[in-house]
């Protein structure tokens, strides 16, 4: 599908045309009408549709369970998602594995408190708290954005409790000045979450790929269903106190200090990360940067893939990952450290400077893809990440991530929040 894009100056000739194309599209985004559901009250579709609850001090957190085997893999989203985002990876990954799927505190069907500090060290002790919970030994954690920089920050704090890291389109990988923070932050406020219109969400939502699965809608429709609902209030502020600690929590500078093998996996087609307007330069290069920096990593580009790289190319994803995991060395015991204390409902203190570090790159052959499709190599890095492709059919519901059609202003603040669009 073409890219559509509206004049930037009306003029009488362009005015029907404009208003022509935005009736297509209200009727193509047409969506169901807010309901006003709980967040209990959604259906998961399967195979994460048996939620269980674990308590973790006060935090009651919302979970699936599949699969068995001697490792376990505990999956975290992103921002302003929930956990039926893996729905498309949960059935590969529990052919061999154990696989803990969790809603953070202030989405889906877990707990929603204003009292909660929901920044990052909060999300990552929580994490570890349902490690310790359900007695998960030392899994792999796979995060995915936001998810991502709560995986590293559990990495961090716990050295030696996670056996490796999966992080996929990872947000905390970039560094805002002062003004560019607050700006951000005081954008995405309460109220960026909770006045959005149907059709706003669904546009944000097809931000996040490449071309929408038609699979995919669903994430949308449960979004727009909870509009006024009990707990609505509470998620747009985990949403904007989210967004608050991304930006404030960033782990760019402690990467060398990770120390369990790390793949990193990114869609060439990530519209989100980096901001495009502030940092640009390139998914693909801030992708071979991070990965030059954790001491043992593996980089995989995801062609055809935008934000949500693991849903979209679900295939190409598995694939990749479980030959990432069949790579681990035998697992050892976990070590001794004493339990976290409950979960903190107020800041947290920043984390200590990271130590200086020498780490290694991927040199991986190319599949030899479409280089059209393909950004350029960047002249001051050398090293090449793996690249895989799933040629399998997909709607094209959004064209690259429907960027034509959203608002710039929007789409500006969405994008640099780093994460999945609320």
């Amino acid at each position: 599908m073409a890219r559509v894009s509206l004049p930037t100056r009306f003029t009488p000739t362009s005015l029907p045309r404009s208003l022509a194309l935005l009736a297509i599209f209200a009727l193509f985004f047409a969506c169901r009408p807010p309901t006003g559901r709980s967040f209990d009250d959604l259906q998961y579709p399967d195979p994460v549709s048996d939620v269980r609850t674990v308590q973790v001090g006060s935090v009651e957190v919302g979970y699936t369970d599949s699969g068995q085997g001697e490792q376990t893999l505990v999956l975290i989203h992103g921002l302003g998602s929930y956990l039926p985002v893996w729905k498309n990876n949960i059935p590969a990954l529990a052919k061999d594995y154990r696989v803990i799927a969790i809603d953070l505190p202030g989405y889906g069907k877990s707990a929603k408190s204003n009292d909660f500090a929901y920044s990052m060290e909060f999300f990552a002790m929580v994490v570890q708290g349902v490690i310790e919970q359900l007695e998960l030994g030392r899994p792999v954690l796979v995060g995915h954005s936001m998810g991502g920089q709560i995986a590293i920050t559990h990495a961090l704090r716990y050295p030696g409790r996670a056996r490796a890291l999966v992080l996929t389109s990872p947000a905390g990988l970039e560094t805002f000045e002062d003004g560019e923070a607050k700006w951000l932050a005081d954008a995405v406020d309460d109220d960026f979450t909770c006045k959005a219109s149907p059709e706003a969400i669904h546009v944000r939502h097809a931000g996040n790929f490449y071309r929408m699965p038609t699979d995919a809608r669903f994430m949308a429709e449960d979004r727009v269903s909870v509009i006024g609902g009990p707990e609505f209030p509470e998620y747009c502020r985990a949403v904007s106190r989210s967004v608050r600690a991304m930006l404030d929590e960033p782990v760019y500078d402690q990467l060398p200090e990770i120390e369990v093998p790390t793949l990193v996996l990114f869609g060439k087609a990530d519209a989100l990360i980096p901001n495009p307007f502030l940092h640009g330069g390139g998914t693909e290069r801030l992708a071979r940067r991070t990965v030059k920096r954790i001491p043992n990593a593996e980089l995989v580009m995801l062609r055809k893939a935008g934000h949500i790289a693991q849903f979209e190319q679900f295939d190409a994803w598995n694939e990749a990952v479980l030959s990432f995991l069949g790579k681990l060395p035998e697992p050892e015991a976990v070590p001794e450290q004493a339990p976290p204390a409950e979960p903190p409902s107020a800041e947290v203190a920043e984390p200590p400077a990271p130590e200086a570090g020498s780490p290694s790159e991927l040199d991986a052959p190319s599949d030899g893809g479409d280089s059209s499709e393909d950004p350029p190599a960047d002249p001051d890095e050398d090293g090449e990440p793996t690249e895989a492709a799933d040629e399998r059919g997909a709607s094209a519901d959004a064209d690259e991530g429907a960027d034509a059609a959203a608002v710039p202003s929007e789409r500006g603040v969405a994008r640099s929040a780093g994460g999945a669009v609320p």
